[in-house]
């Protein structure tokens, strides 16, 4: 209870960001969905989505290395140990309602797949609808996927259940980010060194 007191605003802010970056990825995807729509190009999307999610990571990173930084602050005042774990758990606790729709849509593929497709596809559609929308920034990462499996031309089975492990598969990126780029900021070092000002290494 003590930490999720202490890191709720760390939480939220992370789940905050995500939803930016969903609105931001549904209208780059209507937009270039709508301009290449008569010629079924899907590579278009496809670049767009890889730009999001780039763009979205790169947030996440900035973001939790600002928060490993404060947190490392505070720890020396405190003249506790860094904990530079934290940040996976911060981020695997954001993603909760993406687990939750992932969890839906993984029992209504299952539903789906041993023969019960009506009642599969409805329990798969109340989670594939809003995870749609919270991960539209892997939109057309996603659609390149399944369309690569074949499961679509196939009317396999055992698409909702791919798709599901898909979207969840989808969470991971987010995860690892956000727990790195704590570490980073936790233990103050940067991918790219900050530039030295000064007359450092400079003979006088």
């Amino acid at each position: 209870m003590g930490f999720w007191k202490k890191h709720s605003y760390q939480v939220v802010r992370l789940f905050i960001i995500q939803i930016g970056i969903t609105i931001f990825g549904l209208v780059l995807s209507f937009a270039v969905s709508t301009a290449f729509r008569e010629r079924d190009d899907q590579i278009p999307l496809l670049m767009v989505s890889i730009f999001s999610v780039l763009f979205y990571l790169f947030l996440l990173y900035s973001v939790a290395w600002e928060m490993g930084g404060k947190d490392r602050l505070s720890l020396d005042a405190q003249h506790a140990s860094p904990r530079g774990g934290t940040g996976f758990l911060l981020s695997t606790l954001s993603e909760i309602p993406n687990f939750l729709l992932c969890l839906l849509m993984l029992i209504g593929g299952t539903i789906y797949a041993s023969g019960a497709t009506v009642g599969g596809s409805r329990v798969f559609g109340i989670g594939y609808l809003p995870d749609t929308f919270l991960n539209s920034m892997y939109t057309g990462i996603l659609r390149a996927l399944l369309n690569a499996t074949g499961l679509v031309q196939n009317e396999s089975r055992t698409y909702f259940l791919v798709t599901g492990l898909l979207f969840l598969l989808a969470t991971l990126p987010a995860i690892l980010v956000v727990g790195f780029g704590y570490w980073m900021g936790m233990y103050e070092k940067r991918i790219i060194p900050a530039r030295r000002t000064g007359n450092d290494g400079k003979n006088s």
